[in-house]
């Protein structure tokens, strides 16, 4: 069962599916791989539709030593091309929840094809609603900054491709595994708070037109509308937030842009901001 991050991602959009294993699996009554292929095997014929499939490595299989990782090369290869077949430790015993989508699109990374050429793109990378990937792509459009892709993609068989030239910036601060994995591949990582808030997306938006380039005249006159928009929804939260107090505990690594959005753009006073990791680098 996937939580937090991972299952966001696969309950808030139609890209990801589960499998559950019986219990007697855990009782070392069946061959787990032999369960597993079968379970896979009538998943794929009964949705067709399925291009890509995760098998996420959670405490059950890990106590009985499921190896995910050559299930999934072996089932790849009875089910290539119409589906791939990947892995990814999904389990909360070493990991925040949160961790489960930075290993989920790190698993995707080498999948990517390669961009050749050193020519500029501009890689989006964490899961995001499609709502806001339009917004996003309309923004970019108006900046001037583009090609621009999306990590994950809408669709499993449209991974964007990743090289020299690829540029990318972050939508999520838990994303360190997938950071190291771009940058591996070549891609280069666009420092920049993350896009919370009015000031964090204004930041972010900023950050991306300076490394394309961007005049400042261009890039006032594009946001110009939205970060209106926004510091007018957001001065009608802050009459209620305002002076209130809040109180972060280490969870889910979003603990210190939050702390930042609610601090410094609706006025609330923090206790104590704790994270569960604080990643420098990215």
């Amino acid at each position: 069962l996937l939580q937090s991050a991972a299952g966001v991602m696969i309950f808030a959009e139609p890209r990801f599916a589960t499998a559950i294993i019986e219990e007697r699996d855990l009782a070392g009554l069946a061959d787990a791989n032999e369960e597993l292929d079968r379970v896979v095997t009538r998943l794929i014929e009964r949705r067709p539709d399925i291009r890509m499939l995760f098998l996420v490595g959670s405490c059950p299989s890990e106590v009985i030593k499921l190896d995910l990782s050559r299930a999934a090369q072996r089932l790849s290869q009875r089910f290539t091309p119409r589906v791939r077949v990947l892995n990814y430790s999904g389990s909360g015993i070493e990991t925040t929840f949160t961790e489960g989508e930075d290993a989920c699109l790190a698993a995707l990374v080498p999948e990517m094809p390669a961009e050749p050429g050193t020519a500029r793109s501009l890689l989006v990378v964490g899961a995001l609603a499609e709502v806001v990937e339009d917004q996003f792509i309309r923004l970019f459009a108006a900046l001037g900054v583009g090609p621009v892709r999306f990590l994950p993609s809408r669709r499993a068989s449209e991974l964007p491709a990743v090289g020299q030239g690829t540029r990318f910036l972050l939508a999520q601060p838990f994303l360190a595994g997938t950071a190291r994995a771009l940058e591996a591949r070549g891609a280069r990582h666009i420092p920049a708070p993350f896009p919370l808030g009015e000031e964090g997306t204004t930041a972010w938006l900023q950050s991306a037109a300076n490394a394309f380039g961007i005049s400042q005249e261009r890039f006032d006159a594009a946001v110009a509308a939205p970060t209106a928009r926004a510091t007018a929804s957001l001065s009608r939260a802050k009459l209620h937030l305002e002076g209130k107090s809040i109180f972060f505990f280490p969870d889910s690594q979003l603990e210190i842009p939050l702390a930042r959005f609610l601090s410094r753009e609706l006025g609330m006073k923090l206790l104590e901001v704790g994270t569960p990791y604080l990643h420098r680098q990215h």
